[in-house]
């Protein structure tokens, strides 16, 4: 079950026919799925992104498509109901947002990259700091929060993105690959670029500009958290944005960090035009990566996903996480669930990218 080549991107599959759905009650307990991994074999991958967000030919992956176990997580840990999943110990965590928030939330066109940035963005940082706040690695007070970009996936391309800047952003397609957004290399050089002139496809360019703002981040504050003064972490904002239905089709599975190892990642190069990025794709993990899911996500929920912290154990050098501190990424992919109707609606869905920074 594997593929290689240049150019070849794999295609969500469904899980073979002997595997079951597992249910508790009438709820669904956990679901096979297969998802796409590369291979032990592989090295490093890299491709081509436009100013679109579009990739071109993909170099150097071979893929291993397992099939995994992926659980309900709004039954808990290991079914446990009392036991959440959190975004500190793994890696993401499901919140419900109150009913005047989300009031601002539906009201927001989210094809409109100008409304997302003035009226979402915000929302966003709220959200990401009531978590962090409620934490257990949240004691040290945080110096600022700041929304800086966003991804709309949809397979329904009958709709397109506004935008004022030169982004030209198209709706991409849900990612069907597991991987995680940010390397020991790229984060901090994420960081670093927020500090600087923001780039000709930049969401918040039109923006900084309009307030006469050199950069997002202060680079002075940037700095100290580069030299290890101060904690830095990425965390994404994921949501349905389909008033009507809640996702059916490609939901979105991530690994519970405890059980990831830096030893099954694999650095993927991406190419933009101005810069290059760094994920990191992942392989078959031989301690068995833990899969969770949410089913049913509806527009007032919020999935928030821990992309790098800087204070984890694998961001300082540990091959797995170390116990009692902050996971450092959840590893994360969109999969085919096999309890998607034929006529299930095309899931569309935005994710915002937040940094945050920690006082000293």
């Amino acid at each position: 079950m594997s593929s290689s080549g240049r150019g070849s991107w794999p295609s969500m599959q469904l899980p073979p026919s002997d595997q079951s759905i597992q249910y508790c009650g009438s709820r669904v307990k956990s679901v096979p799925a297969i998802m796409n991994y590369v291979s032990h074999e592989t090295t490093e991958i890299s491709t081509r992104r436009d100013i679109g967000g579009s990739d071109s030919t993909l170099i150097g992956a071979t893929w291993a498509p397992t099939v995994v176990r992926v659980s309900n997580a709004k039954l808990g840990v290991g079914g446990n109901p009392n036991e959440k999943l959190t975004l500190d110990r793994n890696g993401f965590e499901l919140v419900t947002n109150p009913e005047d928030q989300f009031k601002l939330v539906k009201d927001i066109d989210f094809l409109d990259q100008d409304q997302v940035a003035n009226r979402y963005y915000p929302i966003c940082e709220q959200i990401v700091k009531d978590v962090l706040q409620s934490q257990k690695s949240g004691s040290t007070p945080i110096e600022g929060i700041f929304a800086f970009d966003h991804n709309v996936r949809s397979k329904d391309k009958t709709a397109s993105i506004k935008s004022s800047s030169a982004s030209e952003a198209q709706i991409q397609n849900p990612a069907g690959i597991v991987h995680a957004d940010y390397t020991l290399t790229s984060a901090p050089k994420r960081l670093d670029d927020l500090s600087k002139p923001p780039k000709l496809n930049d969401v918040l360019r039109p923006k900084l500009l309009m307030e006469n703002r050199s950069s997002l981040l202060d680079p002075a504050i940037v700095q100290e958290a580069l030299d290890g003064k101060r904690r830095y972490a990425f965390i994404n904002v994921w949501r349905n944005i389909d008033p009507k239905n809640p996702v059916m089709e490609f939901p979105l599975a991530c690994v519970d960090a405890s059980t990831a190892s830096m030893r099954d990642t694999r650095v993927f190069k991406i190419y933009y035009v101005d810069r290059v990025g760094e994920n990191y794709f992942v392989c078959p993990s031989e301690q068995q990566h833990k899969w969770y899911y949410y089913p049913d996500m509806t527009m007032n929920e919020a999935l928030l996903l821990k992309q790098w912290d800087n204070l984890g154990g694998i961001a300082k050098g540990s091959e797995v996480e170390d116990e009692g501190k902050p996971s450092t990424f959840t590893i994360h992919s969109a999969f085919m669930d096999p309890t998607t109707s034929e006529d299930a609606p095309a899931r569309i869905s935005i994710e915002v990218r937040c940094v945050v920074l920690w006082e000293k």
